[in-house]
């Protein structure tokens, strides 16, 4: 394989250029994105340590200084060893490796909150669910890429931006995936519905997804106005299907009060086409205060294991984020545990 570098946006996007020797013709195919990259160790007794990175929804902290366009996040590394029979989970987060992260961009209102991460094409990526800039990781700073507007593309609105995934070489990224409603209970926005694909060079297509998150809410047991709210979900390209970890779950309509404890247990499969969906319970539901948040594959095990955060916003308390490991199937490896410092969490990704 060798590798041809195009400018797209600003960004320098590694294209793989697969070749391909056919009766002595050289043929070469360039629809595909760099692989990704994970760091790993293998240890004697057939363990593997893989490196984790985390970042921060810093919310109201965002801002550096008060005179300033400066806006920041943290992001930590750590690093996850699985045992040679894979049942084994032990996760070490390093507060020495704390790192800002920071951004130059006139707004005025409050930005840089990162919610995810994913690696894409070569290039770490973070979006904020505040503007709906797609921001490039790259040392220590932020490097605006692509502005995602919020519904089907025809608003001045940024893209409240929740998760991120790859499918078929393109970036997905979406919302909660439920309606504003107002305090009456009608509907005042669908925004949230909508989706968008990103292909490497930048270029942006709005998806409707209102039919796929309302058959998931009525196969997950719910009906409108319940709710499940979005925060992580992944595509895997070797079970074929997709992960949906609802961060809160509802059988009533939203009550910001009541909101604060209706953390969900739920692991959410669906088929390719997005029409059969499969419910897992993940482990008992002990704590409702707390909530997925994000999630990665743990590499090498089929997409199987996963390691999720949690978040936990309470009204007058302080924000607390969790991390925990568990099966395709629900079974906990390891039990939720607590990332110190205060900081909001809300993205985790092996690099």
């Amino acid at each position: 394989m060798r590798w041809h570098y195009e400018k797209y946006n600003s960004i320098y996007l590694g294209v793989p250029i697969m070749e391909h020797i056919s009766n002595g013709v050289r043929i070469f195919i360039k629809n595909r994105i760099a692989p990704r990259n994970i760091t790993m160790k293998r240890h004697a007794n057939g363990s593997i340590t893989y490196e984790l990175l985390a970042i921060t929804d810093m919310d109201r902290e965002a801002k550096v200084g008060s005179k300033n366009w400066t806006w920041r996040a943290v992001t930590r590394r750590g690093q996850l060893t699985l045992s040679a029979d894979k049942k084994t989970v032990s996760v070490e987060w390093m507060k020495d490796t704390d790192r800002n992260i920071t951004s130059f961009v006139f707004c005025f209102t409050a930005l840089f909150m990162n919610s995810n991460l994913s690696e894409f094409n070569g290039h770490l990526l973070a979006p904020d669910d505040k503007t709906g800039i797609l921001y490039e990781i790259k040392g220590n700073k932020a490097i605006p890429w692509v502005f995602l507007n919020s519904g089907p593309g025809n608003t001045t609105d940024g893209m409240k931006v929740e998760w991120l995934t790859i499918k078929d070489d393109k970036l997905y990224a979406g919302g909660h995936g439920c309606e504003y409603r107002n305090k009456t209970g009608h509907i005042v926005s669908e925004d949230p519905m909508w989706i968008k694909v990103i292909t490497k060079s930048g270029q942006v297509r709005s998806k409707n997804w209102k039919s796929v998150y309302r058959q998931m809410l009525r196969a997950a047991g719910y009906r409108e106005p319940g709710y499940l709210t979005h925060e992580a979900v992944q595509w895997s390209s070797i079970q074929r299907m997709w992960y949906f970890l609802p961060r809160k779950a509802s059988y009533t309509a939203y009550n910001e009060t009541e909101d604060e404890r209706k953390g969900a247990n739920l692991l959410i499969l669906a088929d390719n086409s997005l029409r059969e969906f499969f419910v897992v319970h993940v482990g008992e539901l002990d704590h409702p205060e707390r909530g997925f948040s994000a999630f990665d594959f743990i590499p090498n095990t089929d997409d199987k294991l996963m390691v999720a955060l949690k978040t936990e916003e309470m009204h007058d308390n302080p924000t607390k984020s969790y991390f925990t490991v568990f099966t395709l199937n629900g079974t906990i490896l390891l039990p939720d545990q607590k990332l110190d410092d205060g900081y909001k969490f809300e993205g985790i990704y092996f690099v």
